[in-house]
């Protein structure tokens, strides 16, 4: 059998988005899961997987030394267990794994999971400028890349990192087990429902248009819950959990920590929001949302916009315009719930047609399947 691996920066990102992805490419190949350790790593075992833990990455550092032993590190180990294809997930690991295969017949698939923080309008110049060069070096002669929104494709081919002789596929985000997922059938009342948010703890996700649309709409409707889910940042635009627990004394917002269990905390939920201007992939909560039959509340932003068919499973929105979140949220609570249910029930039907992860699957098997022939 031949051996492949998968590259992620965490490996709770390995477990949780790519847990499905790692049972069928087990079933056919032998399996590395290359990561920093955390909890996750018995049940990436249990998959079957042979587990090695990455030690030179800093997700967030600027040190190109640094990054020079992560390069280092990630090539002795794909030498040194024989891997022949090499899934890349995250954009340093798409980066410096991509370089560390340079001059090996080592065959690899980047996954573009959205541009991220690096490429947000705030960040400087230079930083942007450094980001697209070593795009350029690393994925220069790479076997394909995958991408999850076509705006995403666009910019890397307008800025010529990718090139017509690439495997270039767009992917429906990282897909999602519907039958994990499984449909919500309880909702609350009108007066009572339960909105969350999902999110990394950073401003870019829309937290503080989220806050204060909450703030307001509680004047008026006190029994709605506003619930915040996600862990903290390490990020210069992280909000800080202070600010978090700040908003939940003041009852603004119910802070729910994280989840390892997001199925069963969606039960808790009537809809979902995502008020990102964050470069997203497909948020990987909101394809979750759908799955479970919710209405979704989003922003009218690449990869977003993919999850709502606007008016028909819920209502896309300005990015940074705390008014029209709060006209949408408002209408959400008016509607009657006949109406609601009738949006869960798409959500749900373009979660099936659409973002069921074994599409997901099936696309990266064919990919591999091509780069081994060849």
């Amino acid at each position: 059998m031949k051996n492949i691996a998968l590259v992620s920066n965490t490996s709770w990102y390995v477990y949780n988005f790519r847990k499905g992805l790692l049972k069928k490419l087990t079933e056919r190949y032998n399996v590395f899961a290359i990561a920093p350790r955390d909890k996750f790593v018995p049940e990436i075992e249990a998959l079957g997987c042979i587990f090695i833990e990455l030690k030179h990455i800093n997700n967030q550092g600027k040190n190109p030394f640094q990054d020079i032993l992560l390069t280092i590190e990630l090539r002795k180990i794909f030498i040194s267990n024989h891997i022949q294809c090499c899934l890349f997930f995250t954009p340093k690991i798409n980066i410096y794994g991509s370089i560390a295969i340079k001059f090996t017949s080592i065959k690899a698939i980047a996954t573009i999971n959205g541009l991220g923080f690096v490429f947000n309008d705030a960040q400087p110049g230079w930083l942007q400028f450094t980001v697209r060069k070593l795009y350029r070096i690393a994925f220069k002669k790479l076997d394909a890349v995958f991408f999850q929104n076509e705006e995403d494709k666009a910019f890397f081919k307008k800025e010529n990192i990718i090139n017509g002789s690439q495997n270039i596929c767009v992917v429906r985000g990282s897909g999602v087990n519907v039958a994990e997922f499984n449909n919500k059938t309880l909702f609350s009342n009108s007066d009572k429902l339960i909105f969350l948010l999902s999110a990394r703890l950073l401003k870019e996700k829309g937290l503080y248009e989220y806050f204060d649309a909450a703030r307001d709409v509680k004047k008026k409707y006190g029994s709605v819950t506003f619930a915040l889910l996600g862990p903290p940042a390490n990020n210069p635009s992280a909000v800080s959990l202070n600010i978090i627990n700040d908003f939940h004394n003041q009852g603004i917002i119910d802070y729910w920590g994280v989840s390892d269990n997001m199925s069963n905390t969606l039960n808790k939920v009537d809809v979902m929001v995502l008020p990102s201007y964050y470069r997203e992939g497909v948020p990987r909560v909101l394809i979750e949302g759908l799955s479970k039959g919710l209405p979704i509340i989003t922003t009218n932003n690449v990869g977003c916009r993919e999850t709502v068919d606007d008016l028909q499973n819920g209502y896309l929105v300005p990015i940074k315009d705390t008014e029209s979140l709060k006209a949408a949220i408002e209408r959400m609570i008016s509607i009657s719930a006949e109406e609601r249910l009738a949006m869960g029930k798409h959500s749900r039907q373009k979660a099936i047609a659409e973002f069921d992860e074994s599409l997901n699957h099936q696309q990266y098997l064919e990919a591999i399947r091509k780069l081994f022939i060849i």
